[in-house]
């Protein structure tokens, strides 16, 4: 049998966050058959607390087959659908690629990752990619780069393997201010303070409870 595992981390101000992401992640584990990982401590290994992710992962990527991570700060608003089935054949990341502006970059706050290998060495390359240690966008600034990113502004340029081997997901699975999506399946508040996003959230659970899509 597969195994699946939905990961976050909220620590410091952030734990609030996650207690109320829960609140969706929970349900949509049970209904979806994955393990639910939460952590209150960034094992960032003396990066940013961000970085934490990429440790958190490395260190499940071998004892999984698929791993979700979802940043604390999102509520998914329609869980009937299993965000693993829209990682392609042959491909090992799946991930938002947000448009806005003259901007457009990935966002590694709602990713999938095709586990053991493949999950293994894509998170020993954006690691490896120290230059990003205190970047403003911390180990996703690395992630763009591994997929072929200019970061300043953020926007395609060479195509990389690892952009070969990446599923860009609807929008709907990633849904933020300035790239906003009709119907999402998650709601996004990166940018906003810990006060309002929390605000966000609590809304967006009680409305998609009212509609039955939690469960």
């Amino acid at each position: 049998m597969s195994r699946r595992a939905l990961v976050s981390i909220g620590s410091g101000p952030q734990q609030r966050l996650l207690a109320i992401a829960r609140r969706s992640f929970a349900p949509y584990a049970k209904r979806h058959g994955y393990d639910l990982i939460l952590r209150h401590d960034s094992p960032a290994d003396g990066r940013p607390a961000p970085w934490g992710k990429v440790v958190l992962l490395r260190e499940l990527a071998p004892r999984y087959d698929t791993l979700v991570w979802l940043d604390a700060d999102l509520v998914i608003v329609d869980g009937r659908r299993d965000i693993a089935l829209e990682l392609d054949d042959g491909k090992d990341v799946a991930l938002v690629e947000h448009s806005y502006d003259d901007a457009r970059m990935p966002n590694s706050g709602v990713m999938v990752l095709r586990g053991g290998k493949p999950a293994v060495s894509f998170l020993d390359a954006v690691w490896e990619l120290d230059q990003f240690t205190d970047h403003r966008w911390w180990e996703n600034a690395a992630i763009c780069s591994l997929l072929g990113y200019d970061l300043d502004p953020p926007r395609p340029a060479a195509p990389t393997p690892w952009r070969e081997a990446t599923t860009f997901l609807d929008p709907r699975w990633n849904s933020i201010r300035n790239a906003p999506a009709k119907r999402p399946y998650i709601r996004h508040y990166p940018g906003y303070s810990l006060k309002t996003r929390a605000a966000f959230m609590i809304r967006d659970l009680a409305v998609s409870a009212a509609r039955g899509r939690q469960r």
